[in-house]
């Protein structure tokens, strides 16, 4: 048997629409999507039939109308918090990696010359007792404000003055002979 649908007064009806309206001004349309649900169960629509029309699940109508109840339009128009799993370092940890990281892979006692995820993932591993992946090393990185960087491949017996004429003479001549033939 379906739950009881949603009553409201006339004042708490206008209310809402006036909430919906300002929600479409300030393009917050997943505000708007949920109070358009409390008004289509105030109109006598069933939980599922408002949660297809607002494309959503019936269980998330029925949260949104719970939320109505307990807190008025506000709880509505309100985004909780989406909690994801707690990070496995604290933040004095998270500012004990920033400093490692700062101080280079040679500071920390490490014999290689760049930080790469694999290393910052073994420091942390045997700093901390924490192991995470790779793509959670990475993560991490980044949340402490640090961006992937890729060194500039130089060959040391390179001659510059034979690459710059590569580029801009031969390799130039070598286009113009191929559109030729391709024609």
């Amino acid at each position: 048997m379906a739950r009881p649908g949603l009553r409201l007064s006339d004042e708490e009806r206008e209310w809402v629409i006036l909430e919906r309206q300002s929600a479409k001004r300030n393009k917050e349309s997943g505000v708007r999507n949920r109070l358009r649900s409390l008004l289509l169960c105030d109109a006598g629509k069933t939980m599922q039939e408002a949660a297809e029309t607002c494309e959503v699940a019936r269980s998330t109508v029925g949260e949104w109308m719970r939320k109505y109840r307990e807190g008025g339009v506000q709880a509505v128009g309100e985004k909780g918090p989406y909690p994801g799993k707690a990070p496995q370092l604290n933040p004095e940890q998270q500012q004990e990696l920033r400093e490692i990281i700062q101080g280079g892979p040679e500071g920390a006692g490490l014999d290689t010359g760049v930080w790469t995820a694999a290393v910052a993932g073994e420091v942390i591993k045997k700093r901390f007792g924490v192991r995470l992946s790779l793509s959670q090393v990475r993560r991490t990185l980044r949340k402490l404000g640090f961006s992937v960087q890729y060194p500039r491949q130089r060959l040391s017996k390179a001659d510059r003055e034979r690459q710059r004429t590569w580029v801009e003479i031969e390799l130039p001549e070598i286009k113009k002979k191929s559109k030729k033939t391709a024609s």
